[in-house]
Parts: C-alpha cells; sequence; structure tokens
C-alpha cells in the first residue's frame, strides 16, 4: 500500500494539477490512476476497510459537511452508489442474503 502521511496530504491539490498537466501528454491518465487505485484497495484486507470506514464515520458524525464529503467520494469511486446506500445493502444483505452474497459470505466464513 501507498503510505501517505498527514504532512503529504497538504498536497494533494499540487498533485492534481500537476496530473491534469501531464493528462495533455499521457492520454491513459485515468487508466494509470484507476488501476492505481483499485490495486490500494484490493491490497486492503476486508477488516481493514471495513473498520477504517466505521473510524471516520464516527470521527465525523457530527461535521455534515465531512459526512457529505464521504458520501461524494464514495459515489465517484463506486460509479454512483452512496456510502449510505451501500451501508443500507450491506444492513440488508447481512440479516437476509441473497444467493450469491450468502455463497460469498458463507465461503469466506468457512476458510478462516
Amino acid at each position: 500500500m501507498i503510505d501517505i502521511s498527514r504532512n503529504q496530504t497538504s498536497g494533494i491539490s499540487d498533485i492534481i494539477v500537476e496530473l491534469e498537466n501531464m493528462e495533455k501528454n499521457i492520454c491513459n491518465m485515468p487508466l494509470v490512476f484507476t488501476e492505481i487505485f483499485k490495486d490500494e484497495i484490493n491490497a486492503n484486507d476486508e477488516l481493514r476497510l471495513y473498520n477504517g470506514v466505521k473510524r471516520i464515520v464516527k470521527k465525523y458524525s457530527s461535521d455534515r459537511e465531512a459526512l457529505a464529503v464521504l458520501d461524494e467520494f464514495t459515489s465517484v469511486i463506486s460509479g454512483g452508489a452512496s456510502l449510505g446506500e451501500i451501508l443500507k445493502v450491506v444492513r440488508d444483505e447481512a440479516v437476509n442474503p441473497t444467493l450469491e452474497t450468502g455463497l460469498t459470505v458463507d465461503r469466506e466464513c468457512d476458510l478462516h
């Protein structure tokens, strides 16, 4: 996984500008970004991802603007589903799983 310390996050806007400038000469920048982003998500284990999302939501639960940003970001990376929508589906699937989810979850539980 990529390690970005807190002092590096202040330069995110600068990096976006740099990437936008690079797009003029690198036509596949969106593909490069997407592949790296997906690789980072896939490198994260399920428990860490789940607990990290819960931690962030709890941390910013009283900040409506921060939660809106989180929801919007999730919608962008998921192709349209907000974090709230995803959490509702997770709740429903955990209680009453579809056949596909039931098979996947059951198989995963057996592996641990």
